[in-house]
């Protein structure tokens, strides 16, 4: 194997590792998908990984790690790894929501556990100045590749991206009488939130990473692009659910972010409708309605496939105890 810094990977190389990330979508659901427009966007985002690699950045990760001056700086960044048979590989250093350091690997093509064990073992000699706690994959779902991998001891799907063209739209119209939706505003709604969502983690500490509380600068975000709301059922503060522009595969998308229930409505099935009437809002301003869901959240998994929305892309941790 050898491997260089990303930012001098060639379009060519760039090309065949964004057409192996698209692999890596469950994409038979889509209709309207242009292939080449979502490539492009694939290896946009993987150029993206160059940022926050000036000097100053360097400087503090040198500083904040106890990096030796011996590391050159090229080892710092996520790197291209090719293969004896001339397979392309990117492995980031990346930290989770618990602040754990991961190896984060894309690929060409669907990885072999042989070959993943191989591919971490060199790059952790790259990557000596650093220790990771996990190996983050996205194998194709439902694919064996992904079936291999999960059946490892400690492994564990997290984050589930799910999407559809055309969700559900109908609504009990007992319930479409009684939820009323209204833009979300820091000066009404924010107090609430806050309140009702810590009460919630404090409840549920171990949902803290699964479903953070957002921060307030992107709820303003949220609110300016006129794509935060708050539901409410008979006037009483029902829920509020918040979104983003998304152009994942290149499509012009709405990511849903946030979705809470205030407690006094919970398990009453309420947040299909309360979606509902949020995708209804913004119909004609997408084409497409994503959401990252942990998948160990499951009635948050099984109430997106409620509304019409599939299984595209699967993160996987693997200990990296298995192969380092």
């Amino acid at each position: 194997m050898r491997h260089y810094p990303l930012y001098k990977i060639n379009q060519e190389c760039l090309c065949r590792l964004g057409k192996g990330v698209l692999s890596s979508y469950k994409l038979d659901a889509i209709k309207g998908l242009d292939i080449d427009k979502a490539i492009a966007k694939e290896c946009e985002d993987l150029l993206a990984l160059n940022e926050d690699c000036s000097p100053a950045d360097f400087s503090e990760l040198r500083q904040r790690r106890n990096i030796s001056a011996a590391v050159p700086d090229d080892d710092l960044y996520a790197q291209v790894v090719e293969a004896a048979d001339g397979s392309l590989f990117i492995v980031n250093v990346c930290r989770n929501d618990d602040d754990e350091t991961m190896f984060e690997v894309f690929s060409e093509h669907a990885l072999s556990l042989p070959l993943l064990c191989d591919l971490i073992r060199y790059i952790s000699k790259v990557f000596c100045w650093c220790t990771a706690k996990y190996i983050c994959l996205w194998p194709a779902p439902d694919s064996d590749a992904a079936k291999q991998l999960l059946s490892l001891p400690g492994a564990r799907a997290v984050d589930s991206l799910l999407g559809a063209e055309n969700p559900l739209l109908e609504i009990d119209k007992r319930l479409h009488g009684n939820i009323t939706m209204q833009p979300f505003t820091l000066d009404k709604h924010w107090a609430w939130y806050q309140q009702e969502y810590s009460e919630f983690l404090t409840a549920h500490p171990e949902m803290k990473t699964i479903v953070p509380i957002s921060e307030q600068q992107d709820v303003s975000e949220s609110i300016a692009d006129g794509l935060c709301c708050m539901a409410f059922y008979q006037d009483e503060p029902l829920g509020m659910i918040m979104g983003e522009s998304s152009e994942e595969l290149g499509l012009n998308g709405l990511l849903v972010s946030d979705i809470f229930i205030a407690k006094q409505f919970r398990g009453q099935g309420f947040a299909s409708p309360m979606q509902r009437l949020y995708y209804q809002q913004h119909e004609q301003d997408f084409e497409f309605f994503f959401g990252y869901i942990d998948a160990t959240n499951k009635p948050s998994y099984n109430n997106a496939l409620k509304q019409g929305r599939r299984l595209l892309r699967q993160e996987l941790y693997l200990p990296a105890q298995l192969f380092i």
